[in-house]
């Protein structure tokens, strides 16, 4: 039947640790602990994933690529008998069709991506940047790319087919007046098993890559949003630099050369100069990465992360290529959505911040704006905002530097004061927040108790996710 199949030790992203005398699955960055091995269920068809949730369990989740930082999908330390999910069997394409592709939920965003690019044709909004996350795990938690002009991954989004608590299978399509609440869902309304997205025909773009002063770019950040399709930014608050990634469709020229070029990503060069005004701010911050993460070597994948800003050319490519490029690495990563309108005040809140605790960070506040979305539980629900994000990476053993977590406390209850919401896929923690006062929220939670009347999608951490009070949360 539907044995466990912890086949994890293949999957450089599954994290496996010993408590006790018993095999965990661990979350990526090995910080909670989300199940015993043999709790860690691996059905291959909707008969088995039906009787699972009609097996007698109080508590069932699913998880994806492990990668949330919080217990988003753990079960261990349930009261009750629990079980979590995997549907690594539940991957590759459904269906194609004029405008529209359907894929399995556990597919990969990667995988989506490279199959779009060989049909010419893009999504109506940007993915995050890694591409190890399944397709229902990145909507789930709200994954999101960059640019006023379009939203979240679920935004994209045509169709959903859900299994519901009770074992039924619904077809959730946009006209639905539910549809918003399925689109980013933390795991609490159903078990996805296939997405349908919407598709256009694909745009070559191109990347202008800028080192700028921040007193520029305070006075800029809201007119380049503005202006250009895509916008990415990293700013090194303690030097007031910032690498600036302006993205547009590129020229027929450019489009032809690309091309010509066998569509690989198309170097533009440099005259040095340009490439080298961030040189000495990146070599210092990897010595305090290198310090912070015990790796004095410099030679771990989250010090290449920053080595890439040695590169500051110009490059053309398509979407993918360009901005999906993340290099995974163990990290505490957490991110505040402020509204639009109000990021010029957020630079005063941040900068103010860094003056208070010099030395700190050891990576730049990573700026990344999206437009409306039509997710309930979006930050961005019904209005453009502007994600800000600050990262932690972990040393080999786990371990993180001292006081990381109260900082990051600390900078989320600043921009909490500005309207500030959480990037739920990350790390935050939801007693600095009034959750329950924004937009859908209660709306959401109605409709989870509908369809969950008993609870099942629901752990530890979702109740205390829902808890309306200060001291229930608590």
């Amino acid at each position: 039947m539907h044995l466990p199949n912890p086949d994890y030790r293949f999957e450089a992203f599954h994290a496996i640790e010993t408590i006790g005398d018993e095999d965990f699955l661990f979350n990526w960055s090995k910080t909670n602990p989300l199940a015993p091995l043999n709790k860690v269920f691996n059905p291959t068809n909707e008969q088995e994933l039906r009787s699972i949730l009609r097996g007698g369990y109080e508590t069932v989740r699913v998880v994806g690529s492990t990668l949330s930082f919080e217990p988003v999908h753990a079960v261990h330390g349930e009261a009750g008998p629990a079980v979590l999910i995997d549907l690594r069997s539940w991957t590759g394409q459904v269906a194609v069709g004029e405008g529209f592709v359907t894929y399995k939920a556990a597919t990969a965003v990667e995988q989506l991506c490279a199959d779009l690019i060989e049909m010419d044709r893009m999504l109506p909004a940007c993915p995050g940047v890694i591409g190890i996350q399944t397709l229902a795990g990145a909507l789930g938690t709200g994954t999101h790319g960059q640019g006023l002009r379009q939203s979240s991954l679920g935004d994209a989004v045509l169709s959903m087919k859900v299994m519901l608590a009770d074992g039924q299978i619904q077809l959730v399509e946009r006209d639905d007046p539910h549809f918003g609440a399925f689109m980013l869902s933390i795991g609490c309304l159903g078990i996805v098993l296939e997405v349908s997205f919407r598709t256009v025909p694909n745009v070559i773009m191109k990347c202008r890559k800028l080192t700028v002063d921040q007193e520029w770019l305070i006075a800029n950040h809201e007119r380049l949003n503005q202006e250009h399709l895509l916008v990415k930014t990293w700013w090194f608050a303690w030097t007031g630099e910032a690498h600036v990634w302006l993205v547009d469709p590129a020229s027929e020229l450019e489009t032809q050369a690309y091309k010509a070029a066998g569509c690989l990503t198309l170097d533009l060069g440099s005259s040095g100069l340009i490439s080298a005004l961030l040189d000495p701010t990146v070599e210092a911050t990897m010595r305090k990465m290198g310090a912070d993460t015990k790796n004095e070597a410099l030679d771990g994948r989250h010090i290449e992360t920053m080595r890439r800003f040695k590169n500051g050319n110009d490059v053309i490519g398509n979407v993918y290529q360009l901005l999906c490029k993340g290099i995974p690495a163990p990290q505490i990563n957490c991110e505040v959505s402020v509204p639009f309108d109000k990021s010029v005040e957020a630079f005063g809140i941040l900068r103010q911040w860094q003056q208070e605790h010099p030395g700190v960070l050891h990576y730049p506040f990573i700026l990344r704006c999206c437009g409306a979305s039509q997710a309930w539980l979006s930050p961005a629900y019904g209005k453009p905002v502007c994600y800000i994000g600050f990262l932690v990476y972990l040393a080999a053993d786990g371990q993180f530097a001292r006081g990381s977590l109260d900082w990051m406390d600390e900078v989320q209850a600043r921009l909490a004061r500005l309207g500030g919401s959480p990037h739920v896929g990350k790390h935050f923690s939801p007693e600095i927040y009034k959750l329950s006062e924004r937009a859908r929220w209660r709306d959401f939670d109605r409709l989870r108790k509908e369809l969950d009347p008993n609870g099942l999608f629901e752990n530890q951490f979702v109740k205390r996710l829902f808890s309306h009070s200060r001291q229930e949360a608590a």
